[in-house]
């Protein structure tokens, strides 16, 4: 029994630090993957369309990409506890496609920073997110989803505004 209760511990200190080892050697460019495609996706839509919604309820496709950008910021006080706003939401209207763009460049390369400069402990703290107990490495995880959730819908608009859209990048 004592044997396989150290070989239990010791296969799930293996797996801990497997999720580390990755997060430290391959997160970062997956992430620099990520958003270069986000990137293509918000570059692809001529200026005239970033007005575009395929409903009334939808968000438009410059809504979209400010709301991702809203998101990072909502997620990534979650991993420092410093708020971070990319952009003045009373400007949102005046906004080109050029300051949409910039915009999300730069809250992009935010987070890329946060995962260069992560510390393990930091990646390992627990926090609570929603009534749900998680790691503040976990956090990256869901921003990448989160954008790439609403890259997909940003996806559809192009399709239905008869734009080729970029192509697939996801590895």
């Amino acid at each position: 029994m004592v044997v396989r209760c150290i070989i239990f511990l010791l296969i799930m200190a293996g797996t801990e630090l497997n999720a580390q080892e990755y997060f430290r050697a391959q997160y970062e460019a997956v992430w620099q993957r990520h958003l270069k495609y986000s990137k293509a996706v918000a570059e692809s839509m001529p200026e005239v369309y970033y007005d575009f919604s395929p409903t009334e309820e939808a968000m438009s496709f410059q809504g979209q990409l400010l709301h991702v950008v809203d998101n990072i910021s909502m997620l990534t006080v979650r991993i420092t506890g410093d708020s971070k706003d990319f952009y003045r939401k009373e400007d949102v209207t005046a906004f080109k496609k050029a300051d949409v763009l910039d915009i999300l460049n730069r809250a992009n390369a935010y987070v890329l920073d946060l995962i260069q400069n992560a510390s393990d402990s930091l990646l390992n703290e627990e926090i609570d997110f929603r009534g749900v107990s998680m790691s503040k490495e976990n956090i990256f995880y869901l921003l990448r989803d989160h954008q790439a959730h609403h890259r997909a819908q940003c996806l559809v608009y192009l399709r239905i505004k008869g734009i080729p859209a970029p192509g697939y990048v996801g590895w």
